[in-house]
């Protein structure tokens, strides 16, 4: 273990669920971090002991590099390391990386890798012309005619924006939507006014939760890769289209083969990852999408199973000599409680069975909120959803108790 006493401290901008493999990693080892937050984030991500200071600001844009500049490294003594945990701070800091650079150290790919990468289109077109993978694709200007296109699409499909923006979540707050038929979509584009968004269509990839693979990685500013954890999603929150809500690590060669050689064609340096969805028709792996210049939702997966990643990322961004680390730990879970706890509710109202819901948990596992050392966030979280349940149960009760008082005469 090196010396990490004079080491300086590491930023993110963006307290969330990606960001607490990097809190507990380096706050473990005994270096500072300081979080970045606003309003949309859950005070459980706020609870780490190892965050030492956190600072409420737009994580995005203008707003976010002067919260860095005037407010973060003012108060440093050395160069921090800023790492981003969400696509809107990766592209702002790619965007100003060279006003940035003379007060943090970070690695990221130019602004134009970053910005085609998160693009849908981009990276569509970038997959066609290296020969990747890729289910079939249409995309939809917001000025285009929904209606007519939908006569060139397949279905089942799923929909999603061109860039997953707070104008999406705020009207959806759905990563992506299913449409099983031409009725289904056009139900979904009145619902949600589909129409005033830039969408992209996308081909159903047959196949559950469990069929959903990711390969994390890191790669230098050589664009060599210096670690790499393969693994699948088990559940997903909500089902299907979902985010990550249990994932195990599983050996995968062609995944790795694969997600490196997207990699290093498209130019990715720093965090990143790529998943992909086997076909239960063909049993083909479809690239779905890729992560650039930040951790992945599942990204603490990766610590327990022996691939210290966010280690690395900090070494490598100090300008430390790292080598390439190697194989996994197969079979570890990792379990995103927040999601967790959704997908019980929804077995326990449907009456399914409890069994099959426990099952995933078996095994060496790892948490989003829960560790030992450092149980305040998972705390918080049970907390709060002890409180709300509370105050639902109270509100029911007064309802039944006025409903049974006599009329007044």
């Amino acid at each position: 273990m090196r010396n990490l006493t004079k080491y300086p401290p590491v930023v993110i901008a963006g307290l969330n669920d990606a960001s607490m493999s990097i809190v507990r990693s380096l706050g473990q080892k005994g270096i500072r971090i300081i979080g970045l937050y606003d309003d949309n984030t859950h005070s459980y991500y706020q609870s780490s002991k190892y965050i030492s200071q956190k600072l409420k600001s737009a994580l995005w844009g203008q707003a976010l590099v002067d919260t860095l500049i005037h407010r973060v490294s003012r108060s440093m003594k050395e160069q921090p390391v800023l790492f981003c945990t969400n696509d809107n701070a990766v592209l702002t800091v790619s965007q100003y990386a060279e006003e940035l650079k003379p007060f943090f150290k970070f690695v990221l790919p130019p602004y134009d890798v970053v910005f085609n990468q998160i693009s849908k289109r981009g990276f569509s077109t970038f997959a066609l012309e290296n020969s990747f993978l890729i289910p079939k694709t249409v995309f939809l200007d917001a000025s285009s005619d929904i209606e007519s296109s939908i006569q060139d699409i397949s279905f089942p499909c799923i929909v999603k924006p061109e860039f997953r923006d707070q104008k999406w979540n705020e009207a959806i707050r759905l990563k992506v939507l299913y449409a099983e038929s031409k009725k289904d979509l056009s139900n979904l584009i009145n619902k949600y006014q589909l129409k005033n968004f830039s969408l992209v269509i996308q081909e159903w990839i047959e196949g559950g939760d469990s069929e959903v693979y990711f390969c994390l990685a890191y790669m230098n500013r050589d664009k060599k890769p210096l670690a790499l954890c393969t693994g699948r999603k088990l559940r997903q929150y909500p089902h299907l289209t979902g985010s990550t809500s249990v994932a195990e690590t599983v050996a995968i060669p062609e995944i790795a083969d694969e997600s490196v050689r997207l990699l290093t064609a498209a130019g990715y340096v720093g965090f990143c990852s790529v998943e992909f969805k086997r076909s239960k028709i063909d049993g083909k792996y479809y690239i779905t999408e890729p992560t650039v210049g930040r951790p992945d939702t599942q990204e603490g997966i990766c610590t327990g199973s022996g691939v210290d990643i966010p280690y690395i990322a900090y070494l490598d961004a100090l300008g430390q000599k790292v080598g390439p680390v190697g194989g996994i730990k197969t079979g570890v879970k990792w379990i995103n409680e927040p999601l967790e706890f959704y997908c019980l509710q929804k077995t326990v109202w449907n009456r399914m069975n409890f069994k099959g819901f426990i099952s995933p948990h078996k095994g060496f596992r790892s948490y989003a909120l829960w560790d030992r050392d450092d149980p305040m966030p998972a705390w918080v979280f049970l907390k709060g959803k002890a409180k709300r349940g509370m105050s639902r149960l109270f509100k029911i009760t007064l309802e039944k108790t006025s409903s049974r008082l006599p009329e007044k005469i």
